[in-house]
């Protein structure tokens, strides 16, 4: 062999010996990688070991909060000035109003503005899941018998509608009968718009 055919055939072999280096390199480096994604597919998970379970209340009002549709649109029976008025003027100590009126609006509220004659406070914003209690745990919290829970038509009213809808909603799943439920859509400001009596608001904070 020639001396030029031996520097080729060197040549050669380091060629080969750093083409191969270069290849264990390279597939070193997605092994790696590889390593890497496996331990962070892990993290997320931790995240999730013990959610939150709202209760059904919670859940509910939540999901009716901030909805502006009528009652009209669920089939809950309204109610309007007129007839309220009626009622209460009919009324006596001797023969109350046949009409159960909730106001759901906050005692904050209430202690500015007053309430309906003869109307119960049942706040909605923090009290969601007052219809959902039995009679007994009702009676045992506000201090005073749950409304309907004897029969009768129940009225909901807040401000201006919005949150009267979304307590009569939640009394229908808490169970009431929803033929029994009805919402003055116009709720207070309709009210002291066309006149009503207003009674003071007895309750705490």
């Amino acid at each position: 062999m020639s001396a030029i055919q031996s520097s080729l055939v060197s040549l050669a072999r380091r060629n080969a010996g750093s083409s191969f280096r270069a290849s264990a390199r390279f597939s070193f480096i997605p092994s790696r990688s590889r390593t890497c994604t496996a331990l962070t597919r892990h993290t997320p998970l931790r995240t999730s070991q013990h959610p939150r379970s709202p209760t059904l209340a919670h859940q509910s009002w939540r999901s009716l909060q901030y909805r502006t549709y009528s009652s009209q649109d669920n089939g809950l029976k309204q109610i309007g000035f007129d007839d309220i008025n009626t009622s209460l003027s009919a009324s006596s100590s001797s023969t109350p109003s046949k009409l159960i009126l909730i106001d759901v609006r906050e005692p904050a509220e209430l202690i500015e503005t007053g309430i309906i004659p003869g109307a119960v406070s049942v706040p909605l914003a923090s009290q969601p899941d007052a219809y959902f209690l039995s009679p007994e745990e009702f009676e045992t919290r506000f201090g005073y018998p749950k409304p309907g829970a004897g029969g009768g038509e129940i009225v909901f009213y807040c401000k201006a509608g919005v949150r009267a809808r979304a307590a009569a909603q939640l009394a229908a799943q808490a169970g009431y009968d929803a033929q029994a439920l009805k919402v003055y859509d116009g709720s207070w400001l309709d009210w002291m718009s066309r006149g009503g009596k207003v009674e003071r608001w007895e309750g705490g904070e």
